[in-house]
Formats: structure tokens, C-alpha cells, sequence
């Protein structure tokens, strides 16, 4: 009798100690993407605290998370090859909007039959312009989870030696604002009025353009490259740099470059990202730390909306051919809600909801929240909607260097830039 209590007493026991979870074998998920990632969707980062999102998810859900990180290029070419294969390992990637060319989206999974059957928390709180930049032919294959927002940093103290007050609010101030804040500094330093990482590719003047209306693309994809808006832009670029507003060595300027100048104080406005802002004031490395300010990229004298703003975005995909596309938007879902969003800016993450700016874990964290919240309500993407994206940006930064460096006029530069940018497609 006893050995018969002792052998149902074990059995049960063992039935105990096997549990839901390992009567039932986790499911792994594997996500790639840039190591930033995941380190704001678990918390993984120093001063993380917006705790482990993710991972609460996974234990929740009963999956394992195989999270793959890698650089930029390396990641965009691993998930391209994953895409091709019959059956794909890949269940969600991390990839950023200027990748997303129909050679890479046409492998995707459609999401809008998920939106719609479980949707996304508040989707409404995502901006729709950002939605439409990850759609094509009517259909969404992403959702937005960070950004990188170009900004307009002004150095106080260049702009108060200069007489001036506060930022510029137009373009036309911008301008203005760049010629009045050229000068030497105590020290003999040339300081340029301002600075825009142009040998870094074509995205920070293309934000500044944008203050002109100056695009290469309407909404509905239609070259505008050739407009009054964009003669206007480079003829006034060029007439900067002839001044020596500019750099001398614009068509080369890295972002390093531009750092530097920054944090020397040898700039009075800088175009660049607004999460430049702590590198700019660096305590240990810049010579006015803490009166480097960043605002929304000013707009036309009484313009509506009063800035501009472009935007890169890293967003959540799912591959057509991902084993576990149920799950995978369970996973895209609940990391695009508010709550999540909120919990991930808290991290260390560019949030794409402008809600998120008014959690006062977030204001605590970025000292411009309110202009960074008004950029991304009104930032809009460079189009990647054709596989000659990569090639019209060059296109641009052709013919913008030519005009500014007085190779062609500013007219002949945008009458090319339209040609050569239609006949891509």
C-alpha cells in the first residue's frame, strides 16, 4: 500500500512539475533587427525604465525570443535573403523606410486584413503621414516604431553676441539668422552661420528644403523636382556658401564634421537630427554646453502648418514567408500600442506617437519634447515606393553640388535633377 502511494504521489509530482509550459513546447519567435531595438523593446540599455516590454509579452504568450541583431546594411541584406526561401526563418524584422523599395516589400505580408481584425490600441495615434510612407498600391507593410527626425539646432550664445533674440520661426529668418551669425569668434575661429552634414547623403538638405517647399515628389509620386520652390533653395545655398555662410568644404561636410563645429561653437544653426542634442551639449566635449537649443524646422512666413519636418522610420515588417505571421502581429501589435510606445521612449526609443511626448518620463528625458512632438505630427518621408530610390538620391546630390558650387545655374541644376530623377522611372 505504501509503494502504491508513493508511485501515484511521484506520478502526480511529475505532472505538476511539467506544467502548461512544458506540456506545451514555447513557440520561438526570431525577430532581426539593429541592436537598438532590442535593447529599447527589453530594456536592455544602461537607465532603462521602461522595464523588459517584450520579454513580459513573451513570458505572457508562452514564446521564446530569438532576437538577431546587426548593423544596418548587414540586417537589410540577411532579410533579403530570407525573403527569397521557400519557407523563411525570419518572423518580424526591423527595417528602416529608405530600404523599403518594391524589391523588398513585394516579399512582405500585407497587414491591413490584421489591422483590421485585431487592430492595433489607439491606431488613430499614429500619424498618418507616417503610415502612408509604409504603404504601397493601397496596402500596409509596416508599422512605425522609431524615428530620426531632422531638427534645426541654434547655438544661444552665437545668436545673442549676434544681437539677435531666440530662433528663427521662417525660413526666411533661417536665412537671415545664417548671414547675421557668420563672423570670427574671441579667437580668431571662423564661425559659419550654418551647417548641414551634406557629404552624409541628401537627407538633412532635403529637410532643409522642405522649409522652402521645395521636394522631389508630390503625394501622389509625381516629379516636382523642377519647381520654383527648389530654384529658390539652391539659389540660395549658393549664394551662402559664395559668402561663406557655408563651409568650404559643404559637398564633403560629414556628420562628424558637423559635430565637431557644434560642439566648438563655431556654428550658429546645425541640421540635424534632434537626438544630436546630447552630443551637442556634451559637458565634457562642447565649449557651450547646455545653450545648444533644437527647434521644429521653420516653414514660410505664415505658412500652416508652421514647420516642416522629414523623417527617417524604422518599422516592423513581417515577411510573407515568416512561420508564425499570428503571432508575429501579436508581436507587432502590442508593441505599437501607446502604452508600449510610451514604455520604449522611456528606454531610450524615438517614439512615433506625439502622445508620448506629454508622459512626464519622457518630458524628463528630452529637454525639447515639445518641439520634437510638433515635428513628428507633421514629418513626412522621403518616397522609397521604387527601386531607384537609392539612385535618385544620388541623382540630387549631383545636381544640388552643381549648382551650389557654381558648376551649372540653379535652374539648369533642377531642370536636370526632373529629367534625371523621370527617367528612373
Amino acid at each position: 500500500m505504501k509503494l502504491a502511494r508513493l508511485i501515484a504521489a511521484t506520478a502526480l509530482a511529475g505532472i505538476a512539475l511539467i506544467g502548461p509550459s512544458a506540456a506545451q513546447d514555447a513557440t520561438t519567435l526570431t525577430i532581426i533587427s539593429h541592436r537598438v531595438h532590442e535593447n529599447v523593446a527589453r530594456g536592455l540599455g544602461a537607465g532603462s525604465g521602461g522595464g523588459d516590454i517584450m520579454g513580459e509579452w513573451a513570458q505572457q504568450n508562452n514564446v521564446n525570443l530569438n532576437w538577431i541583431t546587426a548593423d544596418i546594411d548587414p540586417l537589410h541584406d540577411r532579410l533579403l535573403r530570407e525573403l527569397t526561401l521557400p519557407q523563411g526563418s525570419i518572423d518580424v524584422a526591423f527595417i528602416i523606410n529608405k530600404y523599403a523599395t518594391p524589391r523588398l516589400t513585394r516579399m512582405l505580408e500585407p497587414l491591413d486584413g490584421y489591422m483590421a481584425d485585431q487592430p492595433i490600441e489607439d491606431a488613430d495615434g499614429i500619424p498618418a503621414k507616417l503610415l502612408a510612407g509604409l504603404t504601397i498600391d493601397d496596402h500596409v507593410f509596416g508599422i512605425p516604431f522609431r524615428h530620426a527626425t531632422t531638427g534645426m539646432h541654434y547655438n544661444m550664445a552665437n545668436i545673442e553676441a549676434a544681437g539677435l533674440q531666440g530662433p528663427p520661426t521662417s525660413i526666411e529668418q533661417v536665412v537671415e539668422y545664417a548671414r547675421a551669425l557668420t563672423r570670427k569668434d574671441e579667437d580668431g575661429n571662423q564661425v559659419y552661420g550654418l551647417t548641414v552634414p551634406a557629404g552624409s547623403g541628401p537627407f538633412a538638405i532635403l529637410s532643409l528644403f522642405a522649409g522652402f517647399g521645395a521636394e522631389l515628389f508630390d503625394q501622389d509620386m509625381n516629379v516636382t523636382a523642377n519647381s520654383s520652390e527648389m530654384i529658390e533653395a539652391l539659389t540660395t545655398m549658393r549664394a551662402l556658401f559664395e559668402e561663406g555662410v557655408l563651409p568650404p568644404n559643404l559637398a564633403t561636410l560629414s556628420i562628424d564634421e558637423v559635430i565637431t563645429l557644434v560642439q566648438q561653437g563655431r556654428t550658429g544653426l546645425a541640421f540635424d537630427p534632434f537626438a544630436r542634442y546630447g552630443t551637442f551639449n556634451s559637458a565634457d566635449a562642447a565649449k557651450y554646453p547646455g545653450q545648444v537649443l533644437v527647434a521644429a524646422i521653420p516653414a514660410r512666413e505664415g505658412a500652416e502648418p508652421a514647420v516642416v519636418a522629414m523623417t527617417e522610420i524604422w518599422a516592423m515588417v513581417i515577411p510573407a514567408n515568416s512561420p508564425h505571421k499570428d503571432l508575429a502581429w501579436d508581436f507587432v501589435r502590442t508593441l505599437s500600442g501607446p502604452d508600449a510606445t510610451i514604455r520604449a521612449a522611456v528606454n531610450g526609443n524615438g517614439p512615433i506617437r506625439p502622445v508620448a511626448y506629454d508622459d512626464e518620463r519622457v518630458q524628463q528625458m528630452l529637454p525639447y519634447w515639445q518641439a520634437e512632438a510638433e515635428a513628428i505630427a507633421n514629418a513626412v518621408m522621403l518616397p522609397s515606393h521604387y527601386d531607384a530610390a537609392a539612385e535618385t538620391g544620388q541623382i540630387f546630390m549631383e545636381e544640388f553640388q552643381s549648382a551650389v558650387l557654381g558648376f551649372k545655374s540653379p535652374e539648369d541644376a533642377a531642370a536636370a535633377m526632373q529629367q534625371r530623377i523621370e527617367a528612373q522611372f
